[in-house]
């Protein structure tokens, strides 16, 4: 244990960080427990990505919380989304803005439709895999 080490409450599930020496978390009755700055700073962003999963933040692609309906609802987002950049009304926009270049724009917006495009895959493989394991039971 070194001179920065922290105490933080340990359980992933619980939005508790920071504690005192010997304090019980009031959230969650787990035991602080002290964190370098580097397992402190690996806790606190599980504990975002877990906080950002329950709200349904937008830039979580996946999680087990979500259900199939709402991965469904995000993959047609996503492919609305793509035509309608596919179709000049966003990336082009955007291109003109950071860049007169048009060989920028058009890389920009071929890099954002290939983002784009992963995004739906990987929700489309979640689906899968989902389906899969039903049917294996």
């Amino acid at each position: 244990m070194g001179i920065l080490d922290v105490p933080y409450c340990p359980n992933i599930e619980c939005d508790q960080e920071k504690l005192k020496k010997g304090q019980t978390c009031p959230k969650c009755g787990a035991m602080a427990q002290k964190f370098g700055i580097n397992d402190a700073a690996h806790l606190i962003r599980q504990k975002k990505m877990r906080r950002k999963i329950k709200e349904g933040a937008k830039e979580i692609l996946i999680s087990d919380e979500m259900s199939d309906e709402q991965l469904r609802k995000k993959i047609y987002e996503d492919m609305m989304n793509l035509a309608m950049h596919e179709a000049g009304t966003g990336w082009m926009r955007l291109g003109t803005l950071l860049s007169g270049n048009s060989t920028d724009q058009m890389l920009g917006a071929g890099f954002k439709a290939l983002i784009d495009q992963n995004k739906i895959i990987i929700r489309q493989n979640e689906l899968l895999l989902r389906s899969l394991k039903r049917l294996s039971k």
